[in-house]
């Protein structure tokens, strides 16, 4: 019956892992700018996964016209497409369409710039969205949005905590072990977007999917004296900074402007935080509701070894698609 619950843990976690690829939530960038009164050029940044780019789109309203074709090329991993266009804004300012955003996998960060200086930054997402060519607010929730929503769509890094819950007994060293890991990703994800480190994307994400196994295995000799195990928050800040290279990746995406990164950068992670947070919340009160109903010890083991096992099944798999991925 033990063997059988492992097994069935095992194997749900490698179904549920199949379609679900740690930070799938990919950002495109969309830049306009005028250039004089309703003149306009774009720039779309859109993700390129394998040969493929996202399909969005510019979707430019009847009273705009395009100056010419597209420019289209590649850019690292990215598809860069830049466009000019005049819009009549005798009637009302012009609003752009985006197109494309449906499946939640590609959110849009958008700045938009008037003749005069003036900036709208803001999150676009969904079937179609409407950007107004006229800047508004500063775009200041959108990015702590951006932030929350990034983690909580982070598969492998919300698996991550959730094993550092396992692990960990007790409260205070509960809160200590996530609070390693908090400051180390925010360490080396403000290194990164301020261009003081550089890490390749694929490999971070291979890394990212091991620190899951080798917590799943931590977990599984939790319970042994002579395991010899590392200081749990010590384990936490030092893959914590690998998993902050792996946040800085949505937001090297986007080709931030230079004045804009300090605030992106602080309520993203603002963001990230408070989705670590409810997430881990969430995992304490339904751990500690499973432990309620398995009275004994014996049995409260048991769940924490088929839970391990689904884990490092899960995290298997990716280690091996990512390492065949920048390898193959």
């Amino acid at each position: 019956m033990r063997t059988a619950g492992r097994v069935l843990a095992a194997v749900a976690l490698w179904a549920f892992a199949s379609p679900a690829h740690g930070h799938e939530t990919r950002l495109a960038f969309l830049e306009v700018r005028a250039l004089g009164p309703g003149d306009f050029v774009s720039v779309l940044k859109i993700p390129v996964t394998g040969a493929t780019a996202w399909p969005i789109a510019v979707r430019l309203p009847a009273t705009c016209a395009p100056r010419g074709p597209d420019r289209r090329f590649r850019q690292a991993d990215s598809l860069v497409v830049e466009q000019r266009f005049f819009c009549d804004a005798t009637d009302a300012p012009p609003v752009m369409g985006l197109a494309g955003l449906a499946g939640g996998f590609v959110d849009v960060l958008v700045h938009v710039e008037d003749e005069h200086g003036n900036r709208l930054t803001r999150v676009a997402s969904g079937a179609l969205t409407w950007i107004p060519l006229s800047p508004g607010s500063a775009g200041a929730w959108d990015r702590l949005v951006l932030g929350v929503e990034h983690i909580l769509r982070g598969v492998d890094h919300l698996l991550f905590v959730a094993g550092m819950i396992l692990l960990v007994r007790g409260p205070r060293r509960i809160v200590a072990t996530i609070t390693a890991f908090t400051i180390a990703h925010s360490i080396t994800l403000g290194m990164t977007i301020l261009d003081v480190v550089r890490v390749p994307g694929p490999p971070v994400e291979a890394f990212i999917a091991l620190s899951i196994v080798y917590l799943a295995f931590e977990i599984l000799r939790r319970d042994d004296a002579d395991a010899g195990s590392v200081k749990p928050w010590t384990m936490a800040f030092a893959f914590g900074l690998m998993h902050g290279f792996g946040f800085a990746g949505a937001l090297l995406d986007t080709g931030l402007a230079g004045r804009d990164v300090p605030m992106t950068l602080l309520l993203f992670n603002l963001g990230i935080e408070l989705g670590q947070i409810a997430f881990a919340a969430a995992c304490g009160i339904v751990l500690w509701g499973c432990y309620r109903l398995l009275e004994t010890p014996a049995r409260r083991a048991r769940l924490d070894h088929a839970a391990a096992y689904g884990l490092g099944a899960v995290a298997s798999f990716w280690v091996i698609e990512r390492v065949v991925g920048f390898w193959g």
